[in-house]
Order: C-alpha cells, then sequence, then structure tokens
C-alpha cells in the first residue's frame, strides 16, 4: 500500500510536470495580453537592415491643405475652436479661414470635405516606385489619421474611402504594390486620439451632435463646465488647457472602436508594420493596448512570418509607458536617443519642419542633406528613419518631394553601404556643439558642422565607416582612434571614390588625407577596412586590454 502511495505520487507528480510542461509550451507558443508574455519580443532583423522607410499623411485634411499655425493634419480639430477656445488662441486662425471660404462649420462641417477628397491621380505603382528610387526599404501606409476616416475597406464604419471620396481601397492598392516590389509594408493607426480631436466640434454642438455622423466624429466623455469652454477666473492659457485635455475621456464605444478597428486592419493586410501615434497613451488604453499586441504577434505567427520570442513584426509606440521596454519597438517623433540603444528603434519625422506634417502649397520642406545627416545620426545609435512625405489630394507629389527623394536615392546609391545593414560601432560618433539643439518651439534642430562624425560597421565587425556631416577640407583626424593599435587597418576609401585614400597613426589620432570632395556633396562615409576586428577606442576598452 505504502508503494502504491509512491507510485501513484510518482504517477501525480510526472502528470503534473506534464501538465506545467504542456502550459509552458503553450505560453512559449502564442503571446498573452500581459507584459510578461509580450516582453518576449525582439525586434526583427529586416527592420534593423533596412534603416529607411517612406511613410505619408494623405487624407481629408489634404483638401483644405491650410495649417494656419499649427498642422494641416489638425485643421479637423482647430476648424470648430472659436476664439478663446485655444492655449494662446492657436486655433482661431483655422476657424477664421474656415468661416471665410467655407463658411459656418454648421453649415459645412469636415465631413463636408470627404467628397473632395478623390485621388484621381493616385497611382500605387508609381507610389511604390519612388520609395524605391528613394532608396526605403520599407512603406508605411496612412490607414486612418485622428479624423476617423479610414483609407481601407472597413466593414465597421461607412466612413472609408472605399464608401465615400475615392471609392477605393487605398491601403490594399499600396499594400499589393509595395510587396510586389520586394519592400516591406506597414500601416499607420492614429485613430485613438479621435475622442479628443473633435473636442470642439462637440462642445460647440456643430454636425457632431447628429448621432448619423458619432462614427467619424467619436463619442467622447467631457464635463458640463466645459459646455462654454472659457477660462476661470485667475486661470491661466496653461492650466485651462490641462484642464481641458485631462478631463475630457474616451467612452466605452470609442475604446471599443478603437480596438476592432485595429484589429481589423491589421488582419486584412497583414502589415510588417503597425505603427501608433501617441492617442493610446491614456491608462483607459492599456488592456486593449495590450490585447492588440499579442493579437498582431499571433497574426505574425499564424502567418507564417515569425515565432513567439521573434515575430518578425514591428509594431511602434510613442510614449515610454506605452508599452513595457523590450515588448514593442520605441518610436520617437522629430527625436531620438543620445546613446546606442540595446534595442533598435524608431525615429519618425518629416519633410516639414516644425509641427506640420499634411500637404500644405508653396511650404518649404528640409533641405536633403540634413536628412541625410539625421539618417546617419540615428542609424549610429541602432535606430530607424521612418520619413513622411505629404502628397496633394488628388496623389501625386509635390515636385519639390519627388526631387527629395531622387537626390536622398542618389546618395543611398554612392553610399549605401555605409547605411544598410549596418550595425552601430562601439561608440556612435563624435557630435558637434549645434547637433540638436532647440529652437524657439522647442524642437531640435539637426546642424552638423566639421566636427560631425557618425560611426557605423558592418555585421562582420571588420570594416568601419566613419561618416563625415560636413567635408573637413584636405584632412579628417579621427580623435576616437587615439591610442589604438591600428596595425590591422587593411584599407581606406572613401565611398562614392575611387582609389585608396594615404593614412597614418598620429598622437592625435587616426589622420587620413583627403582628395577632392565627392560630387554627392552631404555626408561622406570613409570605409575603413581591417584585417580582422575592428579595434574598440582606448577609453572603452575593459581594464587590462588597453593598448
Amino acid at each position: 500500500m505504502r508503494i502504491m502511495k509512491q507510485g501513484t505520487g510518482l504517477v501525480m507528480g510526472v502528470g503534473l510536470l506534464l501538465l506545467c510542461g504542456a502550459a509552458v509550451s503553450a505560453n512559449t507558443t502564442n503571446y498573452e495580453p500581459t507584459w510578461e508574455s509580450l516582453g518576449n519580443y525582439e525586434a526583427p532583423e529586416w527592420y534593423e537592415d533596412a534603416k529607411l522607410g517612406f511613410w505619408v499623411h494623405w487624407g481629408v485634411y489634404s483638401v483644405p491643405a491650410f495649417k494656419g499655425d499649427h498642422a494641416a493634419e489638425w485643421y479637423g480639430r482647430r476648424m470648430y475652436q472659436k476664439d478663446g477656445q485655444s492655449q494662446f488662441n492657436r486655433a482661431y486662425a483655422q476657424h477664421r479661414h474656415h468661416l471665410d471660404k467655407y463658411g459656418d462649420p454648421a453649415e459645412f462641417g469636415y465631413k463636408d470635405f470627404i467628397p473632395m477628397f478623390k485621388a484621381e491621380n493616385f497611382d500605387a505603382d508609381l507610389w511604390a516606385d519612388l520609395c524605391i528610387r528613394g532608396g526605403a526599404k520599407f512603406f508605411t501606409m496612412m490607414g486612418v489619421h485622428h479624423d476617423s476616416f479610414c483609407l481601407w475597406d472597413t466593414k465597421l464604419s461607412k466612413w472609408n474611402s472605399v464608401n465615400m471620396g475615392p471609392k477605393r481601397d487605398l491601403v490594399n492598392e499600396m499594400a499589393k504594390a509595395v510587396r510586389k516590389r520586394g519592400l516591406k509594408f506597414g500601416v499607420s493607426n492614429h485613430s485613438a486620439w479621435n475622442y479628443m480631436f473633435f473636442q470642439w466640434n462637440h462642445i460647440n454642438q456643430y454636425d457632431a451632435k447628429n448621432p448619423a455622423n458619432q462614427d467619424l466624429y467619436g463619442n467622447p466623455v467631457y464635463p458640463k463646465e466645459l459646455a462654454e469652454a472659457r477660462f476661470r477666473e485667475g486661470e491661466t492659457r496653461g492650466e485651462w488647457f490641462e484642464r481641458a485635455r485631462n478631463t475630457v475621456t474616451p467612452s466605452q464605444r470609442d475604446l471599443d472602436r478603437w480596438l476592432a478597428r485595429t484589429k481589423e486592419l491589421a488582419d486584412m493586410y497583414q502589415p510588417d508594420l503597425y505603427y501608433f501615434d501617441w492617442g493610446m497613451n491614456p491608462p483607459a488604453f492599456e488592456s486593449r493596448r495590450k490585447e492588440f499586441a499579442a493579437h498582431y504577434y499571433n497574426n505574425a505567427i499564424r502567418f507564417g512570418q515569425g515565432a513567439f520570442g521573434s515575430p518578425n513584426v514591428v509594431l511602434n509606440y510613442k510614449n515610454g509607458s506605452t508599452f513595457k521596454p523590450g515588448s514593442a519597438v520605441r518610436d520617437f517623433e522629430r527625436g531620438g536617443m543620445d546613446q546606442i540603444a540595446g534595442m533598435a528603434w524608431q525615429t519618425d519625422d518629416c519633410v516639414y519642419d516644425d509641427h506640420n506634417w499634411g500637404y500644405v502649397p508653396d511650404t518649404p520642406i528640409k533641405p536633403t542633406n540634413q536628412i541625410v545627416d539625421q539618417l546617419m545620426d540615428i542609424i549610429s545609435k541602432r535606430g530607424v528613419l521612418m520619413l513622411s512625405f505629404a502628397p496633394k489630394p488628388d496623389g501625386t507629389f509635390p515636385e519639390e518631394q519627388k526631387t527629395m527623394m531622387y537626390e536622398l536615392g542618389d546618395w543611398l546609391e554612392a553610399c549605401g553601404e555605409a547605411v544598410y545593414s549596418t550595425r552601430p560601432y562601439v561608440v556612435h560618433g563624435v557630435v558637434g556643439e549645434q547637433w540638436g539643439k532647440r529652437n524657439e518651439h522647442g524642437v531640435k534642430l539637426y546642424e552638423s558642422t566639421i566636427e560631425d562624425v557618425r560611426f557605423t560597421r558592418n555585421k562582420a565587425n571588420s570594416v568601419l565607416y566613419a561618416t563625415m556631416l560636413k567635408w573637413p577640407g584636405e584632412k579628417l583626424v579621427l580623435e576616437t582612434f587615439k591610442g589604438v593599435d591600428l596595425s590591422g587597418v587593411k584599407f581606406v576609401s572613401l565611398l562614392g571614390t575611387d582609389g585608396e585614400l594615404l593614412w597614418e597613426q598620429t598622437e592625435a589620432g587616426l589622420e587620413i588625407q583627403l582628395t577632392k570632395e565627392p560630387s554627392y556633396g552631404m555626408a561622406y562615409p570613409i570605409r575603413i577596412e581591417f584585417e580582422t576586428r575592428i579595434p574598440a577606442p582606448a577609453k572603452t576598452m575593459p581594464r587590462g586590454e588597453r593598448k
């Protein structure tokens, strides 16, 4: 009997172990909507190799194409804000413009721009070709912005580009064109902030009060004391702004609708990258954020893209607290990391300066060399750049934006070896005094000097690329290699040119004699090939290994 008990206990123990093993196996096969499970994630190699992707801000807001004193893609929010209903009255320009050009928002609302968004000259194949011509390795299509007008054939709302406006599934057309050319395809979803975006439409009782428009304008919960939307006595504009922002909340319907549409977009097009703006940051979205992440990663596993731990897709998030570190890819809007990161990350930026992202006629764009300099800074720290362009409402790109794509592509054709499939060196480079300073609006400026150098290397760690962001003249001195044994240097050259460069090791570091400045005229990568491995700078090498 005792033996039977022992045997039974053994059998039960083995059974429990088998059950536990089965549970562990299940948990390591598919993701669960918990931070612990989602933490089993790594960014895909294709993404870290790509370095550059293109993106667009394109939608109904491209029709009015008026930024006033903020951003063109925010026209739908600010056209409803009356004088006194914004911090520093910033929105009054859009409201006044709307009154002058289109009339009272009660009579001509944001929804009335939709028939004017026709995309009559949109050519997905041409867009994909421009993406390749510009040197990008993935393309992210705008799926839906804050305005909640969907650019795909959603079955969850009548407010979409198949039922209205273009009468086309714009996301699907781009997905097919991009993948046909061997590029990765992403989607962009900003709809979480829809509850806040049309806040003033609701408060001022314009066309958002009509129940038929709720799937476009949302169903936010806001306090009655904000109905007048005026400042309290003694209240500063900043205090009022915080009060207004913090008291307007998404309704249960807004939250559920966001999750349903977000899943649908993933299910229909199986994107390799899914980008989110900051609208889903509030705590009310947390359970849904986790639910979607598990759903998206599991989809990738189900469709054969990857496996648990490495689903081979990218999920972007904006705020450090929105997702736990290591559960998705951190994105920085017009910014980035200051140092080399332990995991791939992303900068999203635009060809326009300041806050604007949507198309506005006759608005200057950044010089291409500034974009190239920013790209080299980002990738030197293990980042990826997703660069947004702004098509016209008919689906064509302004000529100056196409010119930038051509110039960027030409530079990458000559110098892409220092970009694609590279990894950060031990240090990311030498940063000049002007780099990363902020202007009066708080926006970082990426202005390089002859001091600025950024490092990348090949995966084999045998070739180092030292990219000069400005042409230094006849000689480059890399002080990073002061005191380092450089006897293993095999060949030094300048990408995009022929021949070997003369170099020597001096007390100052590695001195390289430069010839004539190359014709491509921006960001000049020096290629330094070693016999074996690239040596580390003396100051970063472990004690006992110093040369």
